[in-house]
């Protein structure tokens, strides 16, 4: 399906090593949201087009009250799409145009990030823990940089909550369950929900539920709205 536009987004653009990329900006419609709520949404491979369920998670969470910033971080290699070899290529360009992103926003930005925007998302927090309220994570994976295994060992990052499914056959469930156990050791909270009946991709009332439980834990790390 194609979702409806939310009512009060804007467009702008950052150059990142000389390419444009695109930040799209959904205005908060809650009241009282606090100064500090932004989310920056990271949308999975396929992108952020009309016909991805990202975008009704942007103004889902805009309408719970946060400024939401979803940027086409894509853009920065000039894909709308990617695979397997080109996320193992790029992904510390798009880290890298993301954390010029991160920089804009004044206070502490929560992080949502669905697949590989998790990854991303766990690669910022680890690089930039003070600068990152909570991540809300949808079928991540714990990118190579981090480590994973039983082997790797505490992981220090703002709190995290992780929504998996428990048969995800391209991102495991050791993934939330590894990274459940590495913030442990290092003192911190990591929070895992396993949806028994979910592959990678969630049916659209599980992805509705998923988000409603990510506005649920980032209203609680920021404070009522």
């Amino acid at each position: 399906m194609t979702y409806p536009p939310h009512p009060a987004v804007t467009r702008d653009t950052i150059l990142c090593e000389g390419r444009p990329v695109t930040i799209e900006r959904f205005a908060p419609r809650g009241k009282d949201a606090p100064a500090t709520a932004t989310v920056i949404l990271l949308h999975d491979a396929e992108g952020p087009g009309p016909d991805r369920p990202v975008r009704a998670e942007a103004a889902a969470l805009a309408e719970a009250g946060f400024a939401v910033l979803l940027p086409h971080y894509l853009e920065r290699t000039g894909e709308a799409r990617v695979g397997f070899s080109g996320i193992s290529r790029h992904f510390g360009a798009w880290r890298d145009a993301l954390e010029i992103v991160r920089a804009q926003v004044p206070g502490p930005a929560a992080l949502v990030g669905r697949s590989l925007g998790g990854a991303l998302a766990l690669a910022l927090a680890a690089r930039a823990p003070e600068a990152i309220a909570a991540l809300v994570l949808r079928s991540a994976f714990l990118p190579p940089e981090l480590g994973s295994g039983p082997s790797a060992g505490p992981l220090a990052l703002p709190p995290v909550l992780a929504l998996h499914g428990a048969r995800d056959a391209l991102v495991g469930r050791r993934h939330p369950e590894d990274l459940h156990r590495r913030m442990a050791e290092a003192g911190g909270s990591c929070r895992v929900h396993l949806y028994e009946d979910q592959g990678h991709a969630f049916d659209p009332r599980t992805d509705a539920d998923a988000v409603a439980r990510g506005i649920a834990f980032l209203k609680r790390g920021f404070g009522p709205i």
